[in-house]
């Protein structure tokens, strides 16, 4: 009974978010705009930022889902990205199919570079870990 408690614990403090934070993803994608921006630098600026950030949450959030007891070694970590990774590639696919959107290959490598960043910072920043 307290093994089925501790699991569900886990499921709902690991992988709820993280199905969570997809659904918020897909969602936003679904929209033909999300929010518009006359100037086009400030606008790229912002989506561009907007993937990097989405997409670090993104492999945090994977990384925690993987790794129940926070471990921070290569394996893991490059699933998390990779896993990450994949998504950004499913959601740019679905792009493709939304009005008003368009699935771009760069955005892929902005999604990555998030990744990477998150990456980075669980293995620098050891409050990441415990959060």
């Amino acid at each position: 009974m307290f093994v089925e408690n501790r699991q569900a614990g886990r499921w709902l403090g690991d992988f709820l978010p993280l199905l969570l934070w997809m659904g918020l993803i897909f969602w936003l994608s679904s929209r033909p705009t999300l929010i518009a921006i006359e100037h086009e630098l400030w606008q790229k600026l912002f989506y561009k930022s907007a993937h990097v950030f989405t997409y670090a949450v993104l492999c945090w959030l994977w990384w925690r889902a993987l790794s129940a007891r926070r471990e921070t070694g290569w394996h893991v970590l490059l699933a998390a990205v990779l896993l990450a990774g994949l998504y950004g590639v499913s959601d740019e696919i679905h792009q493709l199919y939304v009005p008003g959107r368009h699935g771009q290959a760069a955005d892929v490598l902005f999604d990555l570079s998030g990744a990477l960043a998150a990456v980075l910072l669980v293995r620098r920043w050891p409050w990441l870990r415990s959060v």
